[in-house]
């Protein structure tokens, strides 16, 4: 099988590399901040875990039939299932 090669002017060679850069740099700072929030999330964490607003997030609740436990009376979210639904629904 023959590999192509193309030749970008430097320009647009050095546009690539900075939009990758700060495509990655976008990526590591999401995993980080996502990687901040507790396993288990209240509603208001996990509205802001999914970026969101509460109310929006409350409507997905009863659209979606997102998976909730409750602990101590209070209902929790599993970042894990968050996750899951997030990619199964992009928003």
């Amino acid at each position: 099988m023959e590999s192509l090669q193309v030749q970008l002017p430097n320009d647009l060679q050095e546009a690539t590399k900075a939009m990758i850069g700060e495509a990655l740099s976008e990526a590591i700072k999401d995993v980080q901040t996502k990687n901040s929030f507790p396993p288990y999330l209240n509603k208001g964490e996990a509205s802001a875990y999914c970026g969101v607003s509460r109310g929006v997030f409350n409507s997905w609740i009863k659209k979606y039939d997102i998976p909730a436990i409750q602990i101590d009376g209070v209902s929790r979210f599993r970042r894990k299932a968050l996750d899951e639904f997030l990619i199964q629904h992009e928003k």
